[in-house]
């Protein structure tokens, strides 16, 4: 660091005198990669405690009206932006997302200098927390423009060549005298909307034969997320200082600011796992254009799969793609077996078509994008023969239950839970917030009060439906003992084996090293992540050799991520994204899961055993995965660091433990996942008549149709300012 910190010296770094002062220096240096270094550094001296907020007694910050910039771009208002039809595509996306995340670093280190912790002529106090956490995000947007101006020099291009717009300067300028106005617009209006756009900029990138960029796009929208986190976490906080209900309170400033609304559609996944609930933005939604009525859906049918003529649903939040993740893999597989007993497949959601919808259409799926608060789906339901409808998960349940009851009551209604999300919230509460030991959470009594709201609906969800389908045991018990669901209304659905499964795994002498996979998107995971190389994987060194070496797969790792867990010197090593995870995994001689909360069926687990690699893993990553104490496992189970690294230390040296092991694996998947027994459970469910559900019919009741009532809301003023203009 020192002779970084001399290089920046050099470049014209001198150590600023506060944070607040290093953030008045970097909005008024103009130079986009100079505002890049300083900001790094500035934050590297304040995580070091080298420098306070402030070097004065009184609040020591006056940042300037607007942020400095450089001759280039040439910037111009939004409605006289000249267009330049001759620069490639993949340049004029690049060059659109690095302009906003110069414009994001300043919006954020302006937030840092102008709003004191005691402000005079307000009644709020800012912890440090707050500085921490917005200065850790302007560094984020630093290493965001950083990847986009790199990517742009690979083509020869660079941030500067195209002109670009005013309007994000604006923004900022049009909150600098209110930080409840500052957050509800920066963080929560255009944070947010990057997280709507950022799937389509993918999917363009991929479509214009550009991956590499395509995944830089995928890596900074995904870590954007964590900016609306804590937008939402400090504006919460904000309102509770100066007695505001947030949710009322964000709505009006959003309509003072944005009188038409916010465009969708809103991407409801990332929203959710941003902490933003739709409470927050659906009655914001502008107006929608006015559409043509749909048309009658059907699949093409392709003349090599047998029909019985009826029609199968799948609604979900997004569209159902096998490489995603294990619930993606799970829904596809539900999807050809129905097509397989002769069922026509019409996938919907409110998400736009993409690379997935296209190949399920060229494959005689239709998906016809749907949002729930218009009355597209009305006109759908009514125009198509539906038989039975899946809900991916109680979110889709939530969107699109009511309409089905409504326009297709004689429809069966098939939940299919996934894992219990309200299970796997709490757990993640617990362990994470209120610091419980997580062998603690295993059981039935389990504390769900901290995600009561959470319990509520997704028990809701249960009892709308007439069939929910489940993956674990453990998690049926907690259903019917704890929460009092009929056991009738609920069937097991369990993993799949895929139908290309690796038939000659390699033995135990040809492999070395042990791997982990797992999507950074996925909390569990990042957890278990860090449980591991900081607990368990210095202790495995000491038992297993200095030689063997830890790898890490998985996508969406961001750069941070990247830094944290690359440790050369402890062997573990960072191997990015997994494109055939049984081949990886094959080669390893043994695998871990170290997960210390969730739900469900851990599809990792799964896939190391189709690979023939023994899995070392805890209570919760072999829950619902047939674990036997008396008996032979496909792996060892530890709760505690020390028997984790025992755990994986005897598989790994030990030949005979880990055939044993590996043999196990295999007769579970056999026993338990074999494609044509899950068939035939998913074709008995497909086939059986609903069930009476008075309890179903009860929260389908005037009393209990809150979400229903938002929604005819929502169209309801949509269409009422469509008329009016």
């Amino acid at each position: 660091m020192l002779v970084a910190r001399a290089s920046l010296r050099r470049r014209g770094f001198h150590a600023p005198r506060s944070l607040v002062d290093g953030g008045d220096r970097i909005l008024r240096e103009g130079d986009p990669m100079t505002k890049v270094r300083w900001s790094l550094a500035t934050q590297q001296l304040w995580q070091e405690g080298n420098l306070p907020l402030c070097h004065e007694e009184t609040w020591c910050g006056n940042p300037p009206d607007y942020p400095a910039r450089g001759p280039l771009p040439r910037l111009y208002d939004p409605k006289d932006m000249p267009s330049d039809k001759s620069t490639p595509i993949p340049i004029g996306i690049l060059h659109g997302l690095a302009h906003i995340e110069l414009g994001a670093i300043d919006n954020y280190w302006d937030t840092v200098v102008r709003f004191a912790p005691e402000p005079a002529d307000d009644v709020y106090h800012l912890p440090r927390a707050f500085y921490d956490d917005f200065a850790n995000v302007a560094c984020d947007e630093a290493r965001h423009f950083e990847l986009v101006e790199s990517r742009l020099r690979e083509l020869d291009s660079f941030y500067g060549q195209l002109p670009a717009h005013r309007a994000l300067l604006e923004h900022a300028a049009n909150t600098r005298s209110t930080l409840a106005a500052r957050l509800a617009v920066i963080p929560l209006v255009q944070e947010a909307r990057g997280l709507d756009a950022g799937p389509r900029l993918v999917h363009k990138l991929k479509s214009l034969g550009d991956p590499v960029s395509a995944d830089v796009v995928a890596q900074i929208v995904f870590e954007e997320r964590g900016h609306v986190a804590r937008g939402i976490e400090w504006f919460t906080y904000l309102c509770g200082q100066i007695q505001r209900d947030p949710v009322p309170y964000f709505h009006e400033l959003v309509r003072e600011f944005f009188p038409d609304g916010l465009p969708g559609p809103f991407n409801l996944e990332a929203r959710l796992a941003s902490h933003m609930p739709p409470k927050w933005y659906q009655p914001l939604e502008m107006a929608p254009k006015p559409k043509k009525a749909a048309a009658p859906v059907t699949s093409p049918r392709h003349v090599n799969r047998p029909t019985n003529g009826k029609t199968l649903v799948v609604a979900g939040c997004v569209w159902p793609e096998r490489t995603s993740s294990a619930a993606g893999v799970r829904t596809t597989d539900m999807i050809e077996m129905a097509r397989d007993e002769g069922y026509d497949v019409i996938c919907i959601s409110p998400c736009r078509p993409n690379e997935h919808t296209a190949r399920w259409e060229a494959d005689g799926v239709a998906c016809v994008q749907l949002d729930p608060n218009t009355g597209d789906v009305e006109t759908f339901l009514k125009a198509t023969r539906v038989d039975t409808v899946v809900f991916d998960r109680f979110i889709a349940e939530e969107m699109y239950g009511w309409h089905v009851a409504t326009h297709v009551p004689s429809a069966k209604r098939i939940l299919d839970l996934q894992d219990v999300h309200f299970l796997r919230k709490a757990r993640e509460h617990l362990v994470l917030k209120a610091k419980v030991d997580f062998e603690a959470t295993l059981g039935l009594d389990i504390d769900v009060e901290p995600v009561l709201p959470s319990v509520l609906r997704e028990l809701a969800s249960i009892y709308r439906s007439d069939t929910t389908l489940y993956v674990s045991e453990f998690e049926k018990a907690l259903l019917v003992e704890r929460f009092g669901v009929h056991s009738a209304s609920l069937e097991a659905l369990d993993y799949m084996l895929p139908l290309a499964a690796p038939s000659m795994p390699t033995p135990f002498e040809e492999r070395e090293h042990v791997a982990v996979v797992g999507s950074f998107k996925h909390p569990p995971n990042v957890d278990g992540l860090k449980w591991l190389t900081n607990h368990i994987w210095p202790r495995t060194r000491e038992l297993i050799g200095k030689d063997v070496e830890l790898h890490i797969y998985g996508s969406y790792a961001s750069a941070k991520d990247m830094k944290h867990f690359e440790q050369p010197r402890e062997n573990v090593r960072m191997m990015g994204f997994c494109k055939d995870v049984h081949a990886t995994l094959g080669q390893y001689r043994v695998s871990l899961a170290p997960l210390r909360f969730g739900a469900g069926i851990k599809g990792k687990v799964i896939d190391s055993w189709i690979a023939g690699t023994p899995v070392v893993s805890t209570s919760v990553g072999a829950e619902g995965l047939h674990f036997d104490a008396t008996g032979v496992w496909g792996g060892r189970v530890a709760n505690a660091p020390d028997a984790f690294a025992l755990a994986t230390q005897q598989l790994y040296d030990e030949p005979g433990a880990w055939k044993a092991c590996q043999d196990a694996g295999h007769g579970i998947c056999q026993t338990h996942y074999d494609r044509r027994k899950q068939q035939h459970a998913w074709t008995g469910v497909l086939q059986t008549p609903p069930r009476e559900n008075w309890l179903g019919r009860v929260l389908s009741s005037s009393q209990f149709r809150a979400t229903e009532y938002m929604s005819r809301f929502i169209r309801a003023k949509n269409e009422a300012a469509a008329s009016s203009s």
